[in-house]
């Protein structure tokens, strides 16, 4: 059995840190530690983590509770500040854990959303195979020479400006589309693909397409193609089908003809 010296831990700070080489030797510790030498405090040695969780700070209030000098105790408002402490630091990492919980549950839900959501779009694409389709075309390949544009004109747009740029987002042609009446409708317009500074082709580039109002103040309707499907692809996150030789996603499907 140990024997008292007159050195006592008053507080958590003392019993953590040590207050000198005097302490007496204790035969256990806390969750059945071996203190082996007089002021060995390596018990507490996880305590003095920057991290140190609720059951470590509970073991050293009980430990302070258990050591205390009884002719001189740790006063009731220290006594209940340090409970006050502990209930914050329990307070602290239960929400922590209950917000860690809810962030991984709600991600669990929406990957399960967005899989419910792709399974149903792969499903609606099938069905489209063999179908006469009109999907927007927002750029195209060219190799070269003259290339027709089929171009829609939204409802009361008679007139608007086809816009195209190249790659890096400069704008090489403006060409006019007019529709025969006044609710608009499709027209056929022909770029020569010549670039007017050097009278040369455009060759083996990809360029984008926009139709615009005349001032260009917004979006006058779209480029389109028509064609048969001829395939579904459900790679790349989400499903596409080919038309005319080329992969459109289905948020580019405009019509589909029985």
């Amino acid at each position: 059995m140990s024997t008292v010296s007159s050195d006592y831990y008053t507080s958590l700070a003392d019993l953590q840190n040590g207050k000198d080489t005097s302490h007496r030797k204790v035969s256990s510790g806390v969750n059945g530690d071996t203190v082996t030498n007089a002021g060995d405090t390596s018990v507490f040695a996880k305590a003095t983590d920057s991290s140190m969780g609720k059951d470590q700070f509970l073991n050293l209030l009980v430990a302070q509770l258990k050591y205390q000098d009884p002719l001189s105790p740790a006063e009731d408002t220290q006594f209940v500040a340090q409970l006050a402490q502990f209930s914050q630091l329990e307070f602290t990492q239960n929400s922590s854990s209950a917000i860690s919980a809810l962030a991984a549950n709600m991600q669990a839900f929406m990957d399960m959303q967005t899989l419910q959501a792709q399974s149903f779009t792969n499903a609606s694409a099938t069905p489209l195979l063999g179908k006469e389709v009109r999907v927007m075309e927002a750029s195209f390949t060219h190799t070269g020479g003259e290339r027709e544009l089929n171009i829609f004109l939204n409802d009361g747009q008679r007139q608007g400006t086809v816009v195209i740029k190249d790659a890096d987002g400069n704008t090489i042609a403006e060409l006019d589309a007019v529709a025969e009446s006044s609710k608009g409708g499709d027209v056929k317009i022909t770029w020569d693909g010549i670039n007017k500074e050097t009278g040369k082709q455009y060759l083996g580039g990809k360029y984008t397409i926009e139709v615009q109002k005349i001032d260009g103040s917004e979006a006058a309707g779209y480029a389109y193609q028509e064609g048969t499907v001829s395939g579904v692809d459900f790679s790349g996150g989400g499903a596409s089908v080919s038309v005319n030789g080329n992969r459109y996603g289905l948020g580019y499907l405009v019509s589909v003809k029985n």
